[in-house]
């Protein structure tokens, strides 16, 4: 099966707050949020985990997929299965060790207060280049992990990603994934392409809104081992290995 790259895009979610650039008078700062989920990735080395993942999308029929995945830090990924269908590593929850590196805040927006605290951060990249022109994040203040991740898009189109956590051995990681596709309406604020991880030709995009899908996909993850300390010639491809 060929790989699909996905990205991610709005929705509507509830938030009660005052929003302020990167602020919030009184609290924590857009960048101190980011900061404190990377601090929660940094504790993580490696792990093992196995995925299942059920595709349920409009005019497209595809098995249940059963694989192992391989992950060390700060960015390598293996997965052992044959014919796993690829889904990016920001929907997996891998890129959020160097949220600000890549992205600076436009605004903060907090919901409840105490440990039931959460941030809607809207953010853009630092990149000039990249495709990706808004990035929102909803933070929860008491794991400091990302509940949910919209990347929006121009041609209407709705995709969301929401993430379930567990704790393994004291980390919080994922037990699922939904990424959610619809239809809807459209984005005149956003400039990324239709696929935000596609190149930027516009020869390269679908041309027609009736050739998109919809649906879900759903990933779940268990048997956890975390920081057995994997070594690098996991993430070697076969003919790396021969050379």
């Amino acid at each position: 099966m060929k790989r699909s790259r996905i990205g991610f895009t709005a929705g509507i979610v509830l938030v009660t707050s005052l929003t302020a650039p990167g602020l919030r008078p009184g609290g924590v700062t857009g960048e101190e949020i980011l900061r404190k989920v990377e601090q929660q990735v940094e504790r993580v080395k490696d792990y093992i985990v196995t995925l299942d993942v059920v595709v349920d999308m409009e005019r497209v029929k595809v098995p249940p997929m059963h694989a192992t995945m391989y992950y060390k830090k700060p960015d390598k990924v293996h997965f052992d299965a044959k014919g796993f269908t690829m889904l990016p590593r920001e929907s997996m929850g891998l890129q959020f060790g160097r949220l600000t590196q890549q992205y600076a805040v436009d605004t903060v927006q907090q919901s409840g207060k105490g440990s039931q605290a959460s941030y809607r951060l809207v953010l853009h990249p630092r990149d000039e280049r990249s495709t990706i022109r808004r990035l929102l994040l909803w933070i929860n203040g008491s794991r400091w992990t990302p509940d949910s991740l919209q990347i929006p898009q121009p041609d209407g189109r709705l995709m969301r990603a929401d993430f379930t956590y567990g704790n393994f051995q004291e980390f919080w990681l994922p037990t699922e994934l939904v990424v959610r596709f619809a239809l809807g309406a459209h984005d005149t604020t956003a400039s990324a392409p239709v696929n935000p991880f596609a190149p930027s030709d516009p020869a390269s995009r679908p041309a027609q809104r009736g050739s998109q899908r919809t649906g879900t996909v759903t990933v779940r993850y268990t048997g956890y081992r975390v920081n057995t300390g994997l070594g690098d010639e996991v993430f070697v491809q076969p003919a790396e290995k021969n050379e």
